[in-house]
C-alpha cells in the first residue's frame, strides 16, 4: 500500500468554503464511486462528500460501464474486451481488484454469441450478475414471431442475464440464468411460436415491440441489473421498450426457463414491468411515462422510500433535453405479490415522486438513494455528480472529468490488504483508512479482536463492532510497538492513514490456522473522545 502524505489543508478549506458560500450543504455521510468512461481515463475515483478524491484504482483497460464495491471491499469493474462493440455499452468481461488494483479475478463472457454488457452486480455470496447479449439466428427469430420486415442484417439480439460464481484467477461457473427468449409472445402470425394476446399476458414480452429495425438487432437493450435479497428478486431497466422488469431468482435455471416455479410460481415470466404499457398492449403514449430510462434501483430498508424503485429517466415526457429522476411504489398486496390495477396495468398511474434539476443527460446517466434520504445522480453528459435533498434542492455537485455512467455510495472507510496470512510464511497485513475530509488530522487508533463483531462495545456512544479479548487489549495497551506499525497517530488532511501489523513467519503456532482476526479502527478527537468507529476488515490464518 501506498503511505499518504498530508495535502495542503489551506487548498481543503478553500474548497470547503466555496462550497458552503455556494449553499452546497446537507450532503450525506459517506463516499462516493465512479469510473470515468472512455478516453485515456481507465480510473475508478473513490470520492469524499466534499468532493475531495481519497483513493484512485489504476487499471489497463477501458470501463466496460459497470463498477461496483463488494461488502468485503473489493472492487468489481466490466470492461471492454477486443472486437467492434454491437452497440453501446460493450464489455465483455469483468474484473475484480484489491485496494492496491491487482487484479483478483479476470473473467470472460464474450464467446459463442454471448457478450456482457453495460452493469454488473455483485450478489451478498459473491457471485456476480452480468447482463449480455445473445446471438439468436434471423430463421430462429421469425419461427418465434418476429416480424421478419423489422429484423435488420445478421441475427437477432435478446438479452439475458447470468449469475456467474467465481472459481479460479480466470474462471467462473454460471449457476443461473434468465433468458429473455424464453419469454415472448407475439400476435403477429397465428403459424408461429408464441401466438396470443399480448395484452392478456403482461408477464410476457412482445417480441415485436418496439416494432423498430436497428441494424444491430439490438432488442430490448437492458442498461441495469439491481438484486434484491430481501424478496431474492432481479431488477432490469430494457432501455427500448421504455420499461423496467422484476424478475424471480428464486427459481432453478430450469424454472427460470419456463412460466412456473419459484417463490412466485411463475417461472422466469415477469412479476413486475412499468413505465410504458404500450409494450404489453394495455395503453396509449398518453400513459407512455418512461424513455430512454437507465438504473432501476431498490430503495433499502431503513433509508427513506424503503422498498421503492429510483429511477433516471433520461428523456421526461419524451423530450429530449430534460431528465428526472422517478421514484416509483410497487403495487404489492400482504403477500408482496405484484398486483395488477382494475385496467389490467401495472401501477402505479403515477410516480410517488418526480426529482428535477440541474441534471440533463440523453445517454447512460443514474440514481440512487442515499441513506439520509437525499438523491445521488450521475449525468454523463455534463460528465458531473449531483446530490438533491429530500425536499428537491441541490446540496452537492462534483466535476467527474469525464462522461459516467453511474455512481454508487460507500459507507466503508476502512480496507486491508491481506484477507489471509500464512502461520508458516508470515506476513505483514496493511490497513489503509479513506475517512474523508469530515476526519482530518484527527488521532486515531487500530484495535483488534480474535472473539467477533458481535455484539461489539460501545465507546462513548460509538458502536465498535469488535468484541473485548485478549488481541483487543495488547492492541490498545501496546500501540506502535512491534509488532503493530502506526496503530495509532493522525489521519492526514484528506482524513486518511496507513498502518500494519507484522505477522513474522516461523513462530507462530499451527493452531492458530483457521482462526480469523478482525480489526476496525477508531477516530477520536482532541479530548481523545471517540467520535467515530470503521467497518471491520477481517483475516484468516492459513497454512
Amino acid at each position: 500500500m501506498t503511505r499518504h502524505t498530508s495535502s495542503a489543508l489551506a487548498g481543503l478549506l478553500l474548497a470547503a468554503g466555496l462550497l458552503l458560500a455556494a449553499g452546497l450543504c446537507g450532503q450525506a455521510d459517506g463516499h462516493r464511486l465512479y469510473a470515468v468512461n472512455g478516453g485515456n481515463d481507465q480510473t475508478t475515483y473513490l470520492v469524499d462528500r466534499f468532493g475531495q478524491t481519497l483513493h484512485a484504482w489504476t487499471h489497463q483497460t477501458t470501463v466496460g460501464l459497470g463498477v461496483r464495491l463488494h461488502t468485503d471491499g473489493t472492487l468489481y469493474r466490466s470492461y471492454r474486451t477486443a472486437g467492434q462493440p454491437i452497440s453501446g455499452g460493450m464489455g465483455g468481461a469483468v474484473q475484480r481488484f484489491d485496494i492496491d488494483s491487482n487484479v483478483l479475478w479476470d473473467f470472460h463472457y464474450d464467446t459463442n454469441g454471448n457478450r456482457s454488457h453495460h452493469d454488473i452486480e455483485v450478489m451478498p455470496n459473491g457471485n456476480v450478475l452480468l447482463i449480455a447479449w445473445e446471438d439468436v439466428s434471423a430463421a430462429d427469430a421469425i419461427a418465434a414471431g418476429r416480424d421478419p420486415s423489422t429484423l435488420g442484417a445478421g441475427v437477432f439480439r435478446p438479452d439475458h442475464v447470468v449469475e456467474v460464481m467465481p472459481t479460479g484467477p480466470t474462471t467462473g461457473t454460471i449457476v443461473w440464468e434468465w433468458h429473455a427468449f424464453d419469454h415472448m409472445i407475439q400476435d403477429l402470425d397465428p403459424t408461429k411460436a408464441n401466438f396470443g394476446v399480448v395484452a392478456d399476458h403482461p408477464e410476457l414480452i412482445d417480441i415485436n415491440f418496439p416494432a423498430t429495425n436497428m441494424s444491430s438487432n439490438d432488442f430490448s437493450h437492458v442498461n441495469s441489473v439491481e438484486y434484491v435479497e430481501e424478496f431474492d428478486w432481479i431488477i432490469l431497466s430494457a432501455h427500448r421498450p421504455d420499461e423496467i422488469w422484476v424478475v424471480d431468482h428464486s427459481t432453478t435455471t430450469v424454472e427460470a426457463a419456463g412460466h412456473s416455479g419459484g417463490n412466485w410460481g411463475k417461472g422466469g415470466d415477469l412479476l413486475y414491468r412499468w413505465g410504458n404499457p404500450q409494450a404489453y398492449d394495455n395503453g396509449t403514449a398518453a400513459d407512455q411515462v418512461l424513455f430512454g430510462q437507465h438504473a432501476a434501483r431498490w430503495v433499502p430498508a431503513g433509508y427513506p422510500g424503503a422498498g421503492n424503485i429510483t429511477i433516471f429517466n433520461n428523456n421526461a415526457a419524451g423530450i429530449g433535453s430534460n431528465s428526472e429522476v422517478v421514484e416509483i411504489t410497487p403495487p404489492l398486496d400482504a403477500s408482496n405479490n405484484f398486483v395488477l390495477d382494475p385496467s389490467g396495468r401495472y401501477g402505479p398511474s403515477v410516480p410517488t415522486s418526480v426529482l428535477s434539476g440541474a441534471f440533463a443527460a440523453q445517454t447512460q446517466s443514474g440514481s440512487v438513494r442515499l441513506p439520509n434520504g437525499n438523491t445521488l445522480i450521475a449525468s454523463a453528459g455534463q460528465a458531473m455528480l449531483f446530490e438533491y435533498d429530500a425536499a428537491g434542492q441541490l446540496v452537492w455537485q462534483h466535476v467527474t472529468g469525464g462522461s459516467i455512467f453511474q455512481a454508487h455510495y460507500v459507507e466503508r472507510n476502512l480496507w486491508s490488504d491481506a484477507p489471509t496470512v500464512s502461520v508458516s510464511a508470515g506476513g505483514t497485513v496493511e490497513f489503509e483508512m479513506f475517512g474523508g475530509t469530515d476526519v482530518r488530522l484527527t488521532p486515531y487508533l487500530l484495535l483488534g479482536s480474535a472473539a467477533g463483531t458481535s455484539p461489539g462495545i460501545v465507546l462513548d456512544g460509538v458502536q465498535l463492532d469488535l468484541e473485548v479479548d485478549g488481541w483487543f487489549l495488547a492492541m490498545l495497551s501496546s500501540p506502535n510497538v512491534f509488532p503493530f506499525q502506526n496503530t495509532t497517530g493522525s489521519l492526514d488532511a484528506l482524513g486518511r492513514g496507513s498502518m500494519s501489523i507484522v505477522f513474522p513467519g516461523g513462530i507462530l503456532p499451527p493452531a492458530l490456522v483457521g482462526l480469523e482476526l478482525d480489526h476496525a479502527l477508531l477516530v477520536l478527537d482532541g479530548a481523545l473522545t471517540v467520535i467515530r468507529a470503521t467497518n471491520p476488515v477481517g483475516m484468516t490464518f492459513v497454512d
